[in-house]
C-alpha cells in the first residue's frame, strides 16, 4: 500500500522490507541498463530512503499515544479507517516507511505499472496504491 500523505509525503505499507537484489531479480531487467538505474530508484524511494516508523513508535512514541493508530492519525494525520487497516497488519511483520519527496516518482504511469509488476512478482499482498 501506498498512501500519499501530501504532495510530497507518502507513507508505505508493505510485507516486508524487501532488499535491492530481491527488487532487481523480481524486476527482471538487464543488469547495467537505464531500466535496472530505475528500478534502483524506485526500490530507494520505497525502501531505503523511508524511516520504519513503526520502530519510532515503539522507540519514541508508545508511552505518548494509545496505539499505533492513533500514532498514524495524529503524528501523521492517516484516515483513522486506515490507520486501523495498519495496526491489524503488524503483527505480520510489516515495513511501515515514511518518506518526503520522492512522491514526483510514482506519478509516472511507466513507474507505476513496472512497481505493481515487480510487487505481484514478489508476493506482496498489499500493493494498490492509494491517495
Amino acid at each position: 500500500m501506498i498512501l500519499e500523505l501530501d504532495i510530497t509525503k507518502l507513507l508505505v505499507v508493505f510485507d516486508r522490507r524487501y532488499s535491492l537484489s530481491e527488487f532487481r531479480t523480481a524486476s527482471q531487467v538487464v543488469p547495467g541498463s537505464y531500466a535496472d538505474e530505475l528500478v534502483e530508484r524506485i526500490h530507494n524511494c520505497l525502501f531505503k530512503y523511508p524511516r520504519d516508523i513503526l520502530a519510532e513508535y515503539e522507540k519514541y512514541y508508545a508511552v505518548e499515544y494509545s496505539d499505533f493508530a492513533e500514532f498514524l492519525y495524529w503524528k501523521y494525520r492517516v484516515d483513522r479507517d486506515i490507520a486501523q487497516k495498519i495496526t491489524a497488519r503488524i503483527s505480520d511483520g510489516v515495513f511501515i516507511g515514511y518518506c518526503r519527496n520522492s512522491i514526483w516518482m510514482l506519478t509516472d504511469e511507466t513507474v507505476t505499472a513496472v512497481l505493481k509488476r515487480i510487487l505481484s512478482d514478489l508476493g506482496e499482498k498489499g500493493n494498490e496504491s492509494s491517495d
